[in-house]
């Protein structure tokens, strides 16, 4: 009885030790290697570079080029894009490189402009979002028509000056002028021979962004 009681307590110690070996090669981690391998599968592609080859900036109403990359990524096979929100309306193909670059129309609005860019895989799955951004400037720093504020007509025949910068221009039947200067602190001034004589002026601060002002001619005191 007391033999039988020892060969059932090495028994047990002997299954004890076999569980807890089997336990412990559950807990061994796969090799690296072996989750990359399994995981590669599931990812998306990478997030793109958004780059400017020809410079990120395009006077406002021309072009602008704009480059998408997918940085070696061959499982990028397009790019989805969008300029001004988040949309990604457009789209372009890859080319074998993982690049591609598109030419748009930067229309009129001035400043800094966002662009925002996805790459697509075979699947299409869509990488994380990329942003970049380029400028439009101002063609005209200062645009606007001069009236008559005796008829609130346009004004045709007046001479309308920026200083100091010392520059004029003579308005058409529209009454428009137009500068294009450097940013800074000016005094716009208006007058017309007449009759009668007007006159007007204004201070600006003009930046980069170009500013429209309609400039106002009241008869002349002094005339």
């Amino acid at each position: 009885m007391g033999a039988r009681t020892r060969l059932t307590r090495r028994g047990v110690a002997a299954l004890a030790a076999s569980l807890a070996l089997a336990a412990g090669s559950m807990l061994v981690a796969p090799p690296a290697s072996a989750a990359v391998r399994g995981s590669s599968g599931t990812k998306t592609a990478l997030q793109p570079a958004i780059s400017f080859p020809n410079g990120d900036s395009a006077a406002e109403g021309g072009q602008i080029a704009i480059r998408f990359d997918a940085n070696g990524d061959t499982r990028a096979t397009k790019f989805r894009y969008s300029v001004g929100d988040t949309s990604l309306g457009s789209e372009v193909h890859a080319a074998s490189d993982g690049t591609a670059t598109v030419t748009i129309d930067v229309g009129s609005v001035t400043g800094e402009r966002p662009v925002y860019a996805v790459a697509v895989d075979r699947r299409g799955r869509l990488s994380p979002m990329a942003q970049g951004s380029f400028t439009v400037a101002a063609v005209w720093s200062l645009q606007g028509q001069a009236f008559d504020t005796t008829t609130w007509l346009p004004l045709e025949g007046a001479t309308i000056r920026l200083e100091p910068a010392g520059v004029e221009v003579v308005t058409g039947p529209d009454g428009a002028f137009r500068f294009a200067v450097d940013p800074g602190l000016y005094n716009l001034v208006g007058t017309y021979a007449g009759p009668p004589s007007l006159y007007g002026s204004q201070q600006l601060e003009l930046d980069n962004q170009g500013m429209r002002f309609d400039l106002y001619l009241f008869p002349d005191s002094g005339s």
